[in-house]
């Protein structure tokens, strides 16, 4: 196992849509009328405009609000907003901690980063 485990691998089960036309149930509003569906919860997305996200962004998964504290600024999740300084991301609150998806261009910075960010800790 890698120092960045906690990077998750391109896997077909993580569906990320991005959705346009409306704010479904369960999505994560990324935007005036646009909204992030993460996993299972794409079931029912008739009516909307649909964009398959699943290879452009990638997860990553931060385990405690310490930490998440040390990569953004932000403070109600939900969210869209920059970490680590201007990196797009999109913050889901998960269980005690938090999954943030990242351009998968800059997921090896951000990634690198914060598990720098975690030692310090």
């Amino acid at each position: 196992m890698t120092r960045l485990s906690f990077l998750s691998p391109v896997s077909p089960s993580l569906r990320i849509l991005e959705v346009r036309c409306g704010v479904p149930d369960g999505s994560i509003p990324i935007g005036p009328d646009r909204a992030l569906v993460v996993g299972d919860t794409a079931a029912n997305l008739d009516g909307y405009r649909v964009y398959d996200m699943s290879a452009a962004l990638v997860a990553i998964e931060v385990e405690s609000e310490a930490l998440l504290q040390r990569v953004t600024e932000l403070t109600e999740f939900p969210a869209a907003g920059s970490i680590l300084r201007g990196v797009p991301a999109v913050i889901e609150p998960r269980g005690s901690g938090f999954r943030l998806f990242v351009p998968q261009e800059l997921s090896q910075y951000a990634a690198e980063t914060i598990d720098r960010l975690r030692s310090a800790l």
